[in-house]
């Protein structure tokens, strides 16, 4: 399965039962294997993320949704997007992990201006992870507003989502139409989601 895209994943699940077993196994699976690279122990960021209602997108977010074996790059950082009302539980349960406040503020760069984000960096002195925390009542509501297609994914605990499927999975993404107003270097964008991804 680890040479399988989201896509392969969904067409083998809908196979059988059984096929449908072993993609929630795979995906589970992959879904722990990130929570090791940031904590000690996978189900304490899997307790995170649930009791946060927070989920994970960005970079990170769209290297899940590609085949795990042969992907020429690799997420720089952990991004959980969170509501305003969970965003101190959020911040308690990683500093509760050994990570440390780096900075915080008002940062909407990957974010057209409709949409209010308060970003939280943290680091534990190997890894990085930003609490992203959105101005609605809705942890997803800034994931839409991104400046590319190809990064409006999210995954949770037991969700996997990925907006432009066809385009994604074909390595192709549409820049968003507010970033092209706003004057945003679109060769930036194209670095932003990672190598060989094409902006139509």
């Amino acid at each position: 399965m680890d040479y399988c895209d989201l896509g392969d994943l969904q067409h083998f699940a809908a196979t059988s039962h059984q096929g449908a077993a072993q993609v929630w196994d795979y995906l589970q699976g992959r879904l722990c294997s990130v929570g090791a690279q940031y904590f000690h122990n996978a189900n304490i960021f899997l307790d995170i993320l649930h009791t946060c209602d927070a989920v994970i997108s960005g970079s990170m977010a769209l290297h899940f949704l590609l085949p795990r074996l042969g992907m020429p790059w690799m997420p720089g950082d952990l991004d959980l997007y969170v509501p305003q009302i969970m965003s101190m539980l959020m911040l308690s349960h990683l500093m509760a992990q050994d990570f440390q406040l780096v900075t915080e503020g008002d940062d909407n760069e990957p974010y057209t201006p409709s949409n209010e984000v308060h970003v939280v960096h943290l680091t534990n002195g190997k890894c990085r992870i930003d609490i992203v925390v959105s101005g609605m009542a809705s942890a997803l509501s800034p994931i839409f507003h991104f400046h590319s297609t190809a990064v409006m994914n999210f995954m949770s605990t037991n969700t996997v989502f990925c907006c432009y499927p066809r385009l994604t999975l074909q390595h192709l993404s549409l820049v968003n139409v507010g970033a092209l107003c706003n004057g945003e270097d679109t060769d930036d964008l194209s670095r932003a989601v990672g190598s060989g991804y094409s902006q139509l």
